[in-house]
């Protein structure tokens, strides 16, 4: 029987250990029978006995990645059975390093959830940049905790979905309410018809295309980017785009949408080359997103560009 391993990771004190508790009472998360609790570090809450022996549940403590080798997981396997696995994950390893593949055949990852201290954030951000996103990569879910008026919701929103564009974020307020998520106004107004899109705001305008690609259907849009050629030759596509830095100066990622022309514009420019585009913009279900939907552009022109004076894109 195929058994489902949760990871909860985050930075030190967090909010892990208390969105554990919470999804554990929550009814119908866990499967009936044993629970194996991995902890990686010691956080500032404890699970009681109370709710260990009410939901049968096992706890295990490690201090190194290295200890959940293969033999490791195998040996839980056999003197445990369990019908679940939640990780409690030390924030400052290598997402990785749990996600190399040396679980049993049968186990599979049911989600990864993060936590984020917003009364933090900002300052680790600023100072522990790429440790502070690293958890945050590969997370299906991430919430937002201990929010109040001063916490820039849209600006961790932004910095996070450059990273992850498909996770989901939710933001917490310090009475552990949920709070509603904020859009807030964008440099570009896409209202109108033509959506003219400057440089330094493109990962803006990718971010909200990935996430509201009902703001530009059917509309056109103007942006600068790189011309990035298919390696087929035949290929009726290119993909527009630019290099933005997603969390760090060690972690830049080309990020751009499909791209189909006519006959008339193919081999006009060369790869890399810098493009001012404007675009068709359509949504749908596409092989380069993995056969899931997503933005899906038509050229209507195309022009060389120069070099902007800033080729990297940011948030700042």
């Amino acid at each position: 029987m195929e058994t489902p391993v949760y990871i909860f990771t985050g930075l030190l004190e967090s909010g892990k250990t208390t969105l554990i508790q919470e999804v554990i009472k929550e009814e119908d998360f866990l499967e009936p029978g044993n629970t194996v609790l991995i902890q990686c570090e010691d956080g500032e809450e404890n699970f009681s006995k109370e709710l260990c022996s009410a939901f049968s549940i096992s706890i295990i403590k490690i201090s190194d990645w290295q200890e959940m080798n293969e033999s490791f997981w195998q040996c839980i396997e056999k003197e445990y059975a369990p019908a679940q696995i939640l990780i409690e994950y030390n924030g400052m390893w290598e997402m990785e390093q749990i996600l190399s593949g040396n679980i049993p055949q049968d186990w599979y990852t049911g989600g990864i959830y993060s936590t984020v201290n917003a009364e933090t954030a900002e300052i680790y951000m600023t100072n522990m940049r790429k440790n502070f996103m690293e958890p945050l990569r590969n997370s299906n879910l991430i919430i937002i905790n201990r929010c109040d008026e001063s916490t820039d919701k849209l600006m961790l929103r932004r910095a996070i979905k450059l990273l992850n564009p498909q996770a989901q974020i939710a933001f917490e307020g310090k009475d552990g309410k949920m709070l509603e998520n904020e859009t807030g106004s964008l440099p570009f107004d896409y209202s109108k018809e033509c959506v003219v899109i400057e440089d330094m705001d493109y990962g803006l305008w990718y971010i909200d295309a990935v996430e509201y690609p009902e703001h530009y259907m059917g509309k056109e849009v103007c942006f600068t980017g790189r011309y990035c050629a298919s390696a087929d030759p035949a290929a009726d596509y290119f993909i527009p785009g630019r290099h933005v830095m997603t969390c760090c100066e060690d972690d830049i990622q080309f990020l751009g949408f499909i791209c189909y022309f006519d006959g008339e514009q193919k081999n006009r420019f060369k790869h890399g080359q810098w493009v001012n585009v404007k675009v068709h913009f359509e949504y749908g279900v596409h092989e380069m997103y993995g056969g899931e939907q997503g933005p899906i552009l038509w050229l209507l022109e195309i022009s060389a560009a120069k070099r902007p004076a800033q080729e990297l894109v940011t948030l700042s």
